[in-house]
């Protein structure tokens, strides 16, 4: 039995149907439902939020660090996308849902990375690196539930989760090691030049 396998078996499967037993629970099938997705939103909300915020205060400089977080995010979806056309894992609820109760549905896409996981943990980590620590504080426990959410719901198997967070926390460290780079500085005083035309 090789190393995937036996990670699968002694991991995926057990955690999941573990964190799938806790759905008999109607308040936390509910929760479930509606954190499984709802807060990577908070990404583009931020993302817009704060670059209007700036824009209104005049703080044209602090929009580099908004246009950073979006590169990161940028790295971490490719990266999700490379793997997974690489590797393919068939989502859980399409081998396990004859084992427990189906909450969530989803299209049949690869599983192994989640980009869920990928993202939300690429933006985790670039609010702490370009200390938003406040921002940081008030989403991470939302995006904790999502996760986890995602796995008792079989969108995703744990160590999808576990690889996404990776790929994520890689792919923000990479853009803020590299902020400094003459080609992302001139990027992002054209993309600034360009906005500024339009009064944002």
């Amino acid at each position: 039995m090789n190393l995937f396998l036996t990670l699968h078996e002694a991991i995926n499967k057990p955690f999941s149907l573990y964190l799938n037993s806790f759905t008999d629970n109607v308040i936390i099938a509910k929760i479930i439902y509606l954190f499984a997705d709802a807060p990577i939103f908070f990404l583009p909300l931020f993302l817009v939020g704060y670059w209007l915020y700036f824009n209104y205060k005049k703080e044209h400089q602090n929009k580099n660090i908004l246009l950073f977080i979006f590169y990161s995010t940028l790295i971490a979806v490719i990266f999700s996308i490379f793997i997974q056309n690489l590797v393919h894992i068939d989502r859980p609820e399409d081998s396990l849902h004859h084992a427990g109760k189906m909450i969530l549905s989803h299209i049949p896409d690869a599983s192994f990375p989640s980009d869920h996981a990928s993202v939300s943990s690429e933006f985790l980590m670039s609010l702490f690196l370009f200390w938003f620590i406040r921002i940081w504080l008030i989403l991470l426990p939302f995006m904790v539930v999502m996760l986890f959410s995602r796995i008792a719901g079989w969108v995703h198997w744990p160590l999808d989760i576990v690889a996404g967070i990776c790929i994520g926390c890689f792919s923000s460290f990479l853009v803020y090691k590299s902020q400094n780079i003459n080609i992302l500085v001139k990027i992002n005083m054209y993309i600034l030049k360009f906005t500024s035309y339009f009064k944002l």
